[in-house]
């Protein structure tokens, strides 16, 4: 018997292709067809005549945590200087002072625009902090429950299931008003000395700017409010530290970071002063050397790699580092007045790109007090199945429907689909999106 059928009879399989068996055929690339190997300049042909097969100048009008903005051409030039593109993690003894010096930077900017005493040095997306944030909450209180909104993204909850699982933490969901804001009295209902705690969106996750977020001071009690935020419309919106959240979390990719396909992404969390014992990641600090000159040191590691398997806070085995650098060459490029116009323009073109909309005769728009800050919602009734790839035939992309994504839609929603602009979206494109809605019978 050769080594191959060892491995196999070990294995208790008859032949290689069982070893694919789970990954089901229609997925499955045809391994015998790849063919012999090719010399470089033939691998790159083949590929450039690959990549065309995919959409090009598409006008883009989805968004929902992956949006298309601006980023300024010095930012490529920053983040690929080899100081930093080959600094893998900052958990190595030999870390250089450049390095740590950066990520203090980018926790002290993320500090400001969150108005958060602490930022650590990155989670991996905007997600999995959201759970991290849940287990760091049941850390700190020790209680046994999540209150969720009913329409949260099913994204999120299903990231948050995977990270409190053995935990002991269940999960509640309380109701929210028509436009997706926080129904207080629903929540407040619910509220007991088992929460341990509240999570929170704002902009909603039906878009719309909530002020209830101002209210959960209030009626929390022992448990913490986890704040999820969008980061570009705190140049507008009240900072979660604004309003007492103790912890607050987002996804960073808008802020510098391309499209990617859907990743890698950026997780953001910053946290009052008083729990930083009880973060996840890792949080760079600022001293000095024996000649007192400035220095930085990594102050936290919090890994199971690093100290005692029963006091580690968290597995995440690395942190965004590249890409929080990224996020913050681009918020000092644009600083604080630069960031109000994005947020506003955003503002301003989700206004007229729903104005011209409005000429779509399939097309139904809600009519709430709260306005919508990026991703919005409409009604295009029995079209909301199809009307996506006959879009992308037109090189338009997006919108995406509200029950595919989000927890729970009332049943009156269930044509109801997200588009969303920034500050990338002209009259011209909004002007060609109403024209395809238009062609679509």
């Amino acid at each position: 018997m050769g080594q191959d059928e060892d491995i196999l009879a070990f294995l208790k399989i008859k032949n290689v292709d069982d070893l694919f068996e789970d990954i089901p055929s229609d997925v499955r690339s045809n391994i015998d067809g790849i063919g012999k190997g090719v010399n470089e300049i033939q691998l790159i042909k083949e590929a450039n005549r690959i990549g065309k097969m995919n959409h090009s100048e598409m006008d883009i009008f989805l968004g929902l945590g992956a949006y298309d903005r601006f980023i300024p051409s010095s930012i490529n030039n920053i983040i690929m200087r080899n100081e930093f593109i080959t600094s893998y993690t900052p958990y190595q003894a030999e870390i250089s002072q450049g390095m740590l010096q950066a990520l203090f930077e980018y926790q002290s900017i993320i500090s400001d625009l969150t108005e958060m005493d602490v930022t650590n040095s990155s989670m991996y997306d905007g997600p999995t902090a959201l759970g991290e944030a849940i287990r760091m909450a049941h850390r700190i209180n020790g209680n046994s429950k999540v209150l969720l909104p009913s329409n949260i993204r099913k994204s999120h909850l299903q990231v948050l299931q995977t990270y409190i699982n053995g935990l002991g933490i269940s999960i509640q969901f309380y109701g929210v008003n028509e436009d997706g804001t926080i129904n207080l009295d629903a929540l407040n209902s619910l509220m007991d000395k088992d929460v341990s705690a509240v999570v929170t969106y704002n902009p909603s996750n039906y878009g719309t700017i909530d002020p209830g977020v101002s209210k959960i001071a209030e009626i929390k009690g022992s448990a913490l409010h986890v704040a999820y935020y969008d980061p570009v419309s705190l140049a507008l919106l009240k900072p979660p530290g604004a309003y007492d959240a103790d912890i607050a979390v987002s996804e960073g990719q808008e802020m510098g970071i391309p499209l990617y396909y859907g990743g890698p992404y950026l997780g953001l969390f910053s946290f009052n002063q008083k729990y930083v014992r009880k973060s996840p990641g890792r949080l760079i600090g600022k001293t000095t050397d024996v000649n007192g000159d400035p220095a930085y040191v990594m102050t936290l590691q919090t890994r199971e790699q690093h100290i005692r398997r029963d006091r580690a806070t968290s597995n995440i085995c690395t942190n965004q580092a590249l890409l929080a650098i990224a996020s913050t060459a681009y918020l000092s490029i644009l600083g604080k007045n630069g960031l109000k116009w994005v947020a506003s323009k955003t503002m301003q073109n989700v206004k007229t790109l729903l104005e011209t909309m409005g000429r779509v005769g399939y097309v139904n728009q809600y009519k709430w007090k709260n306005p919508f800050f990026c991703d919005f919602l409409v009604d295009v009734g029995d079209r909301s199945g199809n009307l996506f790839p006959y879009m992308e035939q037109h090189n338009i992309l997006g919108g995406i429907q509200a029950s595919r994504v989000l927890n729970a839609v009332e049943r009156e929603r269930n044509n109801s689909v997200f588009f969303a602009a920034t500050e990338m979206n002209d009259k011209e494109q909004m002007e060609n999106l109403a024209t395809v809605m238009e062609g679509f019978q």
